[in-house]
């Protein structure tokens, strides 16, 4: 009786603020069904294979996409506002198990002249909106090219100030420093640091996008660079979307790509600096409101010297061609069809080693509200 006196005062008491607040929600459910088809050097590891390297594979996947969320919006006034959104995903990869995660988690102030962003959220060099790929490894789906051609640090801890189309962002620094220098001291005197601008007209958006990190191992520093650029046509009914992209020791920044796993400065090899370059083209065509169809392509190489005077490099793409269709307002079907080749690696002074090619067929069943 006490707790529940105590709970109810507290409700009380946080009513009149929550009267003031606007709330609401949204979320979009996605399951995922598709049909992939690897070749024996493919090295698998999504749920539709067995995970077994150097013998091919085939299989089905029927699962909830990783991209299915639940978000809450909070609007305190005109200028301060907020977003929780949670994630949820299933998959038969460990057996099946749902596991709620927070995707976005951030506060906006609009000051006039600009905004203030503080939380979880998209860092200014993602290129979002470039592509809509559903297809992926053979897991649960959604990828956008951002692990396939363009550059893509996730979702993180950032504080983002955007002025005028401008966006400076300071970001945690990447996870993976850790395990890539175990038993090392390494000293982070500063967080990522990301930039872009966009230039926009009814027919024509230019962004341009760059990206600093530095930290410190034992005495070796390593600095991590991208740049990048990308360009949006809209000419009538028809889109083409452009980017190009060069990262310097992508994997210590903390890219990643499916296609060419981005390459990294692990020190204690040569303490060489490794590069990546990637690139995407995206075309598409509105039929009607409820009907579109799209194709694209994204390619990236990577290397890194291993040893002095051996070089290592891997090229890799990803085509695909899809047509969604909007059966009623907030329900739509994907169907795509694609093919991830991750080429070959290349050693100085060895044969090349190739690393296969897997070709899937999947709809994403999406509702939305």
């Amino acid at each position: 009786m006490k707790k529940l006196l105590v709970i109810l005062i507290v409700l009380g008491l946080a009513a009149p603020a929550m009267a003031q607040t606007q709330w609401g929600f949204y979320g979009s459910l996605r399951t995922h069904l598709g049909w992939y088809d690897s070749s024996e050097a493919f090295v698998p590891t999504g749920p539709a294979m067995d995970g077994t390297i150097g013998a091919g594979d085939q299989g089905t996947v029927l699962s909830m996409s990783a991209q299915s969320r639940l978000g809450f919006r909070a609007k305190v006034s005109d200028a301060v506002s907020g977003v929780v959104e949670f994630g949820f995903t299933e998959t038969t990869r460990a057996g099946e198990s749902q596991s709620p995660y927070t995707r976005l988690a951030f506060g906006q102030w609009n000051f006039g002249a600009g905004s203030l962003i503080i939380g979880k959220h998209y860092t200014p060099a993602t290129f979002l909106g470039y592509s809509n790929m559903i297809g992926d490894i053979g897991d649960s789906g959604d990828a956008n090219l951002l692990v396939g051609g363009l550059p893509y640090i996730g979702r993180q801890p950032q504080i983002r100030l955007t002025v005028a189309g401008f966006e400076l962002a300071l970001i945690e620094q990447a996870h993976q420093q850790q395990a890539l220098h175990v038993g090392a001291d390494i000293d982070r005197k500063v967080p990522r640091i990301e930039a872009a601008y966009v230039f926009r007209t009814p027919m024509i958006a230019i962004r341009p996008i760059a990206g600093y990190q530095t930290y410190k191992v034992d005495d070796e520093t390593i600095d991590s660079y991208l740049g990048g650029l990308g360009i949006s046509l809209t000419l009538g009914p028809a889109y083409i979307k452009v980017t190009g992209s060069y990262l310097q020791n992508a994997g210590n920044y903390g890219n990643t790509s499916l296609i060419a796993p981005a390459a990294r400065n692990y020190v204690a090899l040569t303490g060489d600096d490794a590069e990546t370059i990637q690139g995407t083209f995206v075309a598409g065509f509105n039929v009607s409101p409820t009907f579109f169809i799209e194709a694209g392509i994204g390619y990236a190489e990577n290397k890194v010297d291993i040893a002095p005077g051996i070089e290592q490099k891997q090229n890799g793409a990803v085509y695909y061609i899809q047509a969604p269709i909007v059966l009623a307002k907030g329900f739509t079907i994907i169907p795509e069809v694609g093919q991830i080749d991750r080429g070959d690696v290349e050693i100085t002074g060895q044969p090349d080693i190739a690393q296969g090619r897997m070709t899937y067929a999947v709809a994403n069943l999406r509702i939305d509200f």
